[in-house]
């Protein structure tokens, strides 16, 4: 018996449960199998295949590369089984899963998303930072995901959607809010409401206002463009966001010279291409 004969749906299935929960014994009750079984069909792969697919860090166990491409593989062949038994029976369009952060849902694809809906496709949404949504994509667990900043790397499909300048939020009686436009050195000695150092915005506003010999201090620490913008609501501070963030009454946006635009790619797994297509055909670009 070789690879291709162990990557049958019942293989298949087993080892895209136990990628998911990491844990022999919750794999087989999700089964229904004991444990032993499970063991021995995983072992069986991995030897068919002539790759671990596994490996102990401790008491923990994780995927290794090969395990992980399978792991997609399996969520992939699922999905399309799932998608053919719908057609079969007439049921609505597969659902297309999109990863993105909470800004990106709200002021970047909604449009799209919206539009997607008025065709009869459902959309599951896995709301997370950067690296989950590129962990979510390349796990087979998103069909979609959308990210800010540098595109992702080259194992998967991408294209630029969107590009936004980045602005200065404050409230409308600030001696800033009547500008048309500020320059770096306008923001010297301010308290700003940034994201968690470690953020991709965080590290990239720090590098700017570096390099441009900008002093400021954090006045506080969020994640989240509406919560960035709410604290400026509050009184607690300014903040940097980008043009797209729809700021409430009693504020002002302003385009600040001297910043890079914020750039928003949406990424997918080629094996997935004909279920996003519709998608980025909202997006304005057809693969």
């Amino acid at each position: 018996m070789d690879g291709r004969d162990l990557l049958e749906p019942d293989a298949l299935r087993s080892f895209a449960v136990f990628a998911e929960h990491r844990n022999f014994t919750t794999a087989a009750a999700v089964l229904h199998i004991s444990q032993p079984s499970l063991h021995v069909k995983i072992r069986k792969l991995s030897a068919a295949l002539g790759a671990e697919l596994y490996e102990r860090d401790g008491r923990r166990l994780t995927l290794t590369a090969a395990g992980e491409r399978l792991a997609a593989f399996a969520l992939d062949s699922r999905r399309r089984a799932d998608e053919f038994l719908r057609e079969l029976h007439q049921d609505t369009a597969p659902t297309v899963t999109i990863a993105a952060g909470r800004g990106a849902l709200r002021w970047v694809i909604a449009e799209p998303i919206r539009q997607i809906g008025r065709q009869g496709r459902r959309v599951h949404v896995i709301t997370t930072n950067r690296d989950g949504a590129l962990s979510a994509l390349t796990a087979g667990q998103a069909d979609l995901a959308v990210i800010a900043h540098d595109p992702p790397g080259r194992q998967v499909e991408a294209v630029q959607i969107a590009a936004y300048r980045q602005v200065l939020v404050i409230d409308d009686g600030h001696p800033l809010a009547t500008r048309r436009q500020i320059r770096l050195r306008d923001i010297d000695g301010l308290d700003l409401v940034v994201p968690p150092v470690g953020r991709a915005h965080r590290r990239a506003l720090d590098r700017a206002l570096l390099d441009a010999d900008v002093t400021w201090q954090v006045a506080a620490e969020v994640d989240g463009w509406d919560l960035l913008v709410h604290l400026v609501a509050l009184g607690v501070g300014a903040t940097i966001v980008n043009g797209c963030v729809e700021v409430p009454d009693g504020l002002r946006a302003v385009p600040i010279h001297g910043l890079p635009k914020i750039r928003y790619w949406a990424a997918w797994r080629p094996q997935r291409q004909s279920l996003v297509r519709d998608l980025l055909d909202q997006f304005g670009h057809r693969p």
